[in-house]
């Protein structure tokens, strides 16, 4: 039977880089360390380690060794923890991080939702459109715009629907006329989202990229505040679509250049490794998924030019047709 003690062993060894500092970790006698080592290069008929005084470092032979030991001892124990899972209910606290629309306009009621079906978990939502870190910052879970798929430490699972909408009132485009490619954006009142009136919009058709130089007469740095404005009638924004769907659909809003993506940003849902996921951000993030893509059907894109359908309903309900 092959000695897992004895490769567990040297696997410590390996990562420290010492036997004293291996024998501390497992907690074992520093001789008990080596005479490990010692028999599992016996019984492979390899050197694994050059010993020197002052530092212990893996051979050509024991660096590939290394690697495939650390692999199976990470598989093993994430099916041990898999198999505790099985028996474990959630518990503990939970740190996600969000922007601050996604935390109104969506993540609040999730949570609550969340420790009604798990009450054994605590919930800390930190709401702010600062960048984060999950790990250095202490999150288990991250709603992050452009969140990266490179870093090998984190699991990144896009959410559907986060997509803006350029916006405008009918009454607006009633007044100023309707924009028929981005460069008409010039003859327009525009709203901008950030701190400066000054910004670029970048237009997406396929393989066609257009930019558009916008100086907005309007400017902030919260999406609630710029919807609200746009709603007044002021201008044209883009607007996340989880904010106006609902207005488009009754007619409340327009969509304009609504073949174009502007501004695209992936919204997702970062998290650790599922290398020992713990039942909570497991839970948790599978609810999360799940609500939000019901939401996203719920409120599903109108076809462009909606404010022709919007009208031929308001003057269906004027003449008492009903429609099935």
């Amino acid at each position: 039977m092959f000695d897992f003690d004895a490769m567990a062993t040297f696997v410590e060894v390996a990562q420290l880089g010492s036997f004293s500092a291996a024998a501390k970790a497992l907690r074992l006698p520093r001789s008990t360390v080596s005479e490990r080592v010692a028999r599992l290069e016996a019984s492979l008929g390899v050197r694994l380690l050059e010993r020197t005084t002052r530092v212990v470092r893996p051979t050509s032979a024991g660096a590939a060794y290394h690697e495939r030991c650390a692999r199976i001892l990470s598989e093993m124990e994430e099916a041990n923890a898999a198999v505790k899972d099985l028996e474990s209910s959630p518990r503990g606290v939970l740190r996600v991080a969000t922007p601050l629309l996604f935390g109104q306009s969506f993540l609040a009621s999730v949570a609550a939702a969340f420790t009604q079906r798990h009450p054994a978990v605590e919930i800390e939502i930190v709401a702010s459109d600062r960048p984060v870190n999950p790990i250095e910052d202490g999150f288990d879970v991250a709603i992050m715009l452009f969140a990266s798929d490179d870093d090998s430490s984190l699991i990144a699972q896009r959410l559907t629907g986060g997509d803006l909408w350029l916006c405008a009132t009918p009454s607006y485009l009633e007044a100023r006329g309707r924009p028929k490619s981005p460069a008409d954006l010039d003859e327009h009142t525009c709203v901008v989202y950030g701190e400066s009136r000054v910004t670029r919009w970048t237009f997406e058709r396929g393989r066609e990229v257009r930019r558009a130089d916008v100086r907005g007469t309007l400017s902030m740095n919260s999406f609630a505040m710029l919807h609200e404005a746009v709603r007044t009638g002021v201008g044209i924004a883009p607007v996340p679509s989880i904010l106006c769907a609902e207005d488009v659909r009754r007619g409340r809003l327009v969509r304009v250049l609504a073949d174009w993506s502007i501004n695209r940003k992936d919204l997702r849902v970062v998290y650790p490794s599922k290398r020992h996921l713990s039942p909570r951000v497991r839970l948790f993030v599978d609810m999360l998924v799940a609500e939000f893509r019901r939401r996203a059907a719920a409120t599903a894109e109108p076809p462009a030019g909606n404010e022709r359908s919007a009208r031929a309903r308001r003057t269906t309900k004027k003449r008492g047709v009903r429609r099935e």
